[in-house]
């Protein structure tokens, strides 16, 4: 008897685990792992001027994703046959001075890295570019987009560009 108590035992176990298990399958966890399915959180835009007779003018929205991504959109008209580098930088277009590090809140500081960022030709006059980059822009800071023409060196500071654009937050 002491062998078949032992069995009825082993098998009272087996059927509350398997309650136990059919329990949680009812009420599992939600795990998101397509990007595309996180909520856009704020969306940002900007109309970029030229600076000086340059002649390059752009639009910049941006989608801001929860789970830190950001989907952007630019739109560029220029002169023909050039090449533009492009990059958000924390700061306004009336800033003209580079930060001093990562921890000055005043001057121009790169958001992302310069891989972010591929350079932009005009071909016929125009060009668009569709891009994600990790990351969040705060809501409390302001940013500008700004164009130079490309160069070899691409840690740029943001000063002295050809045309600028304040980003302006709505909400998502």
């Amino acid at each position: 008897m002491g062998a078949q108590t032992m069995s009825h035992r082993h098998a009272i176990r087996v059927l509350l685990l398997g309650f136990a298990l059919g329990a949680c399958a009812e009420n599992p966890a939600e795990v998101r792992d397509d990007a595309s399915s996180f909520p856009v959180t704020a969306n940002w835009n900007s109309s970029v001027t030229p600076i000086g007779t340059s002649g390059v003018s752009a639009t910049f929205t941006v989608k801001q994703f929860a789970g830190f991504r950001m989907e952007l959109n630019l739109s560029v008209t220029a002169p023909p046959s050039r090449t533009y580098q492009w990059r958000i930088f924390r700061g306004d277009c009336a800033t003209t001075v580079a930060a001093a590090n990562n921890n000055d809140p005043n001057g121009l500081l790169l958001f992302a890295t310069i891989q972010s960022y591929p350079d932009v030709a005009s071909g016929t006059g125009s060009a668009t570019l569709t891009r994600e980059i990790a990351g969040s822009l705060d809501s409390l800071k302001a940013y500008s987009i700004r164009f130079r023409a490309s160069q070899s060196a691409t840690n740029w500071n943001g000063t002295s560009p050809v045309a600028c654009g304040n980003l302006q937050r709505a909400p998502g």
